[in-house]
């Protein structure tokens, strides 16, 4: 028999052995040009990406930070009038969409709430909106300055048939303790949706594979590539395994990117190379009894 033939039925195998071991499952990134100043046509544009997402077997696609409105503003009015109305119904195409085509759709919006504004990603599923994460920390620029911080602060940790999946968007990736909440709270794919500009590269060349090793994760960040008000994004979308590995990146690339993940990998917290003598448990031995007074020191 063939080599590729033999390579061909053991990857079959494996894959149908999922049940027993473990959950091999097509995960998808989007990066390119939204409908500049046109929120409705790239609602529109998302929800076809998501279907072809779908059409190649894609269990999730996700898609950068305030992907949606744009994230540029200069005033408190004009984020107000281009902010996203749930509760309107403005995102109910990509809602029909997820729904019949049973994908998970994460996306980035700023979001008008009664009298605040939030800069907010959706975790759409099947079943509809399954969770939207308000980012708490808001650097000083673009909309953001405008912008709102909720009241309260719970993880952003939400199950789903696919695995337990946590949000942060952007500027987040700065704070460890964001991630480790997440973690702690179970999340085993944390997706971060960025609008990170050149100036940011240090942002997903180390910070994004530092917090996936640190808590053990898939860290999956989708990220512009374009050029919007003078400020050129990156790209550099990524997916990163949960040793601080990169699998993918999309580089400054259109398109939707895809991988094979393995969520149950992010369950395993500790490092054990030879039973008895070298094992790292990180999880288990952190000690947070005593970093109040750590906090506290001067």
């Amino acid at each position: 028999m063939k080599q590729s033939a033999i390579n061909s039925i053991n990857k079959y195998l494996s894959l149908i052995t999922y049940q027993n071991e473990f959950y091999i499952m097509l995960l998808s990134f989007a990066q390119f040009c939204p409908k500049h100043g046109n929120t409705a046509e790239t609602i529109t544009l998302v929800s076809e990406k998501a279907r072809e997402a779908a059409n190649n077997n894609a269990k999730l696609i996700a898609f950068p930070e305030c992907f949606l409105t744009g994230g540029s503003f200069e005033s408190r009015k004009a984020l107000e009038a281009s902010a996203v109305d749930i509760d309107r119904g403005d995102l109910d195409p990509i809602l029909h969409t997820a729904k019949e085509f049973s994908i998970y759709i994460v996306v980035g919006f700023y979001q008008k709430k009664e009298n605040q504004v939030f800069n907010t990603a959706a975790l759409i599923g099947p079943e509809g909106i399954i969770g939207l994460h308000h980012k708490m920390h808001l650097p000083f620029m673009i909309g953001d300055r405008f912008t709102d911080i909720p009241g309260t602060y719970q993880p952003s940790v939400f199950d789903t048939a696919i695995g337990k999946i946590g949000l942060a968007i952007c500027y987040e990736i700065r704070f460890p303790e964001v991630f480790r909440t997440l973690a702690l709270a179970g999340a085993e794919l944390i997706i971060l949706p960025a609008a990170w500009p050149e100036a940011a590269r240090l942002l997903p060349d180390i910070f994004s594979k530092v917090r996936a090793a640190e808590n053990f994760t898939y860290f999956l960040s989708s990220n512009r590539n374009d050029l919007d008000d003078g400020m050129q994004f990156m790209g550099e979308s990524h997916l990163i395994g949960p040793n601080g590995a990169e699998l993918i990146n999309a580089g400054m690339q259109d398109g939707i990117f895809y991988y094979d993940a393995d969520l149950t990998l992010a369950k395993n917290k500790s490092i054990i190379r030879d039973p008895g003598i070298y094992e790292v448990h990180p999880f288990q031995d952190r000690r947070p009894q005593d970093y109040g007074s750590l906090a506290e020191a001067k």
